[in-house]
């Protein structure tokens, strides 16, 4: 049985992956700094690895026994965070994984992580850890999705709906779990190999539609407020939460640029996965159902 070392197994779109992994057949390892809060999540399903991007001895530990690895890594929010996570500690990961004879590296990054926008601290770390991951000598792949499906309820907290701009730019919602699906065959076929894909999800849709979507299904009674984007950049700019400012900037990008004008093609990830089919109503009904029983 092949193993797997998921490294950024815990969160938001890592969890998906590791059981979409389990599901095919893979042992998987988790690779956390937080071992008793990653069994919280996977129990014994799976194997743990306590270590730290950061840390490269760690990694060569946990890589031991391994075959793969899957990478996805959460820096910020100020820009030192951000290169040293996402870009540093991504570097980390590929001479560990060379060193270690692991025979292919998946990473997750971003459809807007080019040079045109490098200017953003997110994509440039995104940008720069790519290049390394090419550069490395590994079999790679790096893929490029656009924006999840499951970051709709994190614009929903305290039983209001705030979204920042005009909410007018539209993207391809992808849901995660096709996204983890297509992760699972890059490590059971070739066809991607030395590839950087760009996902799309199935339908283009605003985020303020989205949204309202989402809501209808989710929680009826909840209207969309609207926070305009000046006023976000504003309170932005006076505040010390380092976390808000980088949420602004993002939006504040997002807010003028959709997938299909800033992104890359889709085209040569769908030959090879075929197009992801949840749609955003859909997933909405998944979640009701997982969150409300």
């Amino acid at each position: 049985m092949d193993k797997v070392l998921v490294v950024g197994g815990t969160g938001m779109l890592g969890r998906p992956v590791a059981v979409r992994l389990l599901s095919d057949g893979f042992a998987v390892r988790i690779f956390t700094g937080h071992p008793d809060r990653a069994r919280r999540f996977f129990g014994d399903l799976v194997e743990y690895a306590a270590g730290d991007a950061g840390n490269r001895e760690s990694l060569i530990r946990a890589m031991d026994g391994c075959d793969y690895v899957y990478v996805n890594l959460k820096g910020g929010p100020t820009k030192g965070d951000f290169l040293r996570v996402e870009r540093d500690g991504s570097k980390n990961i590929y001479s560990a994984a060379k060193e270690s004879g692991i025979k292919k590296v998946v990473q997750i990054s971003e459809a807007r992580a080019d040079e045109r926008h490098i200017h953003f601290i997110q994509h440039r770390a995104k940008v720069e850890a790519e290049k390394a991951l090419a550069a490395s000598g590994l079999t790679y792949i790096v893929l490029k999705p656009t924006w999840f499906c499951e970051s709709i309820p994190l614009f929903i907290r305290g039983g209001k709906a705030t979204l920042i701009g005009s909410g007018k730019v539209s993207f391809h919602f992808l849901a995660a779990a096709d996204y983890a699906k297509m992760v699972s065959e890059c490590f059971q076929s070739s066809k991607a190999d030395n590839k950087s894909l760009v996902v799309f999800g199935p339908e283009r849709v605003s985020l303020t539609d989205a949204m309202q979507i989402f809501l209808s299904i989710v929680h009826p009674g909840i209207k969309i407020s609207r926070l305009p984007m000046w006023l976000a950049r504003l309170s932005a700019a006076f505040s010390m939460n380092a976390k808000l400012r980088a949420v602004v900037n993002l939006m504040a990008f997002f807010d003028k640029n959709d997938d299909t004008t800033v992104a890359g093609d889709p085209s040569e990830a769908d030959a090879i996965f075929g197009r992801s089919t949840t749609t955003v109503e859909e997933y909405a009904r998944m979640y009701r159902q997982i969150v409300k029983g």
